[in-house]
């Protein structure tokens, strides 16, 4: 008698196992790679910036855009470079040329970031200087977050009090940023940053991710 084949998963209950796996590979690459760390700091600056700051609709989609597209971009590089490292283990030019190349990308990626940024800013510069004093609680806000969620996935020993501590202060950091929001969207996708980072951090502590931080 044939055995009856087990049933899939209801389809809510697989969405959401797809997004939590999802999420534990982001977590996993913010854990291995460094600049992936950093894209997540600046990530969070650039997304609370766009939070604040008087932008039109599309100028906001854009810096959105560019902060998801660069950490995107640097995770599928690190998925890139451990395919190529099981498929060719050893010194080989064609791994040095596909991890190049995927490092070349995300070089370009962030670099035309940098420029939309600069694009988006520069017509704003004196109104930022006259309104700087009232943007000094955001800012300050902005740079706490942006290192709550570089630090939290970084290769360092910490007890849980002292993660906890550091999440907290990112999330405080936010709440600094929060009385100015003139985009609630900018302002989730910078907690979302900043939740990637503690998820990674999560993982570290639990014993899970990534068996070797690559750099």
């Amino acid at each position: 008698m044939a055995t009856p084949s087990p049933r899939p998963p209801p389809a809510p209950a697989a969405l959401v196992r797809a997004f939590a796996c999802a999420g534990a590979g982001l977590a996993d690459a913010a854990l291995r790679e460094r600049n992936l760390r950093i894209h997540l700091g600046l990530g969070v600056l650039a997304t609370c910036g766009a939070a604040v700051l008087e932008l039109t609709a599309a100028e906001r989609a854009l810096v959105l855009a560019c902060a998801g597209a660069v950490v995107a971009a640097e995770a599928v590089n690190s998925a890139l470079e451990t395919i190529v490292d099981v498929v060719l283990p050893g010194p080989d030019p064609r791994a040095r040329f596909a991890k190049d190349a995927a490092a070349g990308a995300v070089l370009a990626l962030a670099v035309a970031s940098v420029a939309v940024a600069a694009a988006v800013l520069a017509p704003r510069i004196a109104a930022l200087a006259e309104g700087a004093r009232a943007l000094a609680p955001s800012v300050a806000g902005a740079a706490v977050a942006a290192l709550a969620a570089w630090r939290l996935p970084a290769p360092v020993e910490r007890g849980g009090v002292a993660r906890l501590a550091l999440a907290l202060a990112g999330g405080l950091g936010l709440g600094l940023v929060a009385p100015a929001v003139q985009s609630g969207v900018a302002l989730a996708v910078a907690a979302l940053l900043l939740a990637l980072g503690a998820a990674a951090a999560a993982r570290r502590a639990a014993g899970e991710g990534p068996p070797v931080h690559r750099r």
